[in-house]
């Protein structure tokens, strides 16, 4: 599990990193990595680059730019990451859910609410991980959680696969269609087969026009000719109900 630590106060850097260390020692199963960040620029600029993390935990009262405001950048860029608020003040509580924040703590830190909402997020990363693809590639066979997978493409006679931290893994070359190839996608919800050579996951999907599917970190999905009403509504019945895959 990945966690990002933003926080202007080097002392509360301390403070976080020994709670989480001692939390994870009690979780014989979670494994986890953390990183620091004194603001939120220096927060995006690294997601930007590198991706993003499972767990942001954000102080509120920051200069240039306060936890409310990088909140809403980091969900501009990823809809499902999760975000834990730590501040002094109250008085931003009612905007961290506009942000969809997980949860929102008052400092000085207490120990129990913090395990609790480390708590929930851990439930909610296992659960998310629950549902994985194997990728066979040239050398190995690779594991992949279906939500951090964007969109998959035909390249040749390979799938290759864009991950959400930025990478792409290719797999060995396959025979028959395109769709064959990618059925194992297609058997989980969200995953969309648009034309012959993409299939999306309407996860990531931030923005629909009249010819592409913007995806998280700005690539585009072109829409075939004609089909953009029936896109649109894929999506909308994915983030409205849940909706079931269909082949576009």
């Amino acid at each position: 599990m990945r966690i990002a630590i933003c926080d202007d106060n080097s002392t509360q850097h301390d403070v976080l990193t020994a709670l989480i260390s001692r939390y994870a020692l009690s979780k014989p199963d979670l494994t986890v990595t953390l990183s620091s960040f004194s603001s939120g620029k220096e927060l995006l600029n690294y997601v930007d680059e590198y991706g993003g993390f499972d767990l942001y935990i954000l102080d509120v009262i920051m200069p240039e730019m306060n936890g409310i405001q990088l909140g809403t950048a980091l969900r501009n860029r990823n809809k499902y990451e999760m975000i834990i608020y730590l501040t002094s003040s109250p008085d931003f509580a009612l905007d961290s859910y506009n942000v969809d924040a997980l949860h929102y703590l008052l400092k000085p830190i207490d120990k129990e609410l913090f395990f609790h909402a480390l708590d929930k997020a851990v439930a909610h990363f296992f659960n998310q991980k629950k549902e994985v693809i194997s990728i066979k590639t040239a050398n190995s066979v690779r594991l992949m959680p279906i939500t951090n997978i964007r969109y998959a493409v035909r390249s040749g006679r390979q799938v290759c696969y864009d991950i959400a931290d930025n990478t792409t893994i290719n797999s060995i070359t396959f025979n028959g269609t395109f769709k064959d190839a990618v059925a194992p996608l297609l058997t989980h919800k969200g995953l969309l087969l648009v034309g012959s050579s993409y299939v999306v996951n309407l996860l990531h999907v931030t923005e629909i026009t009249k010819t592409d599917m913007i995806i998280t970190g700005g690539q585009k999905i072109p829409i075939p000719r004609r089909k953009y009403d029936s896109v649109k509504s894929e999506w909308a019945a994915y983030w409205l109900k849940r909706g079931n895959n269909h082949a576009i």
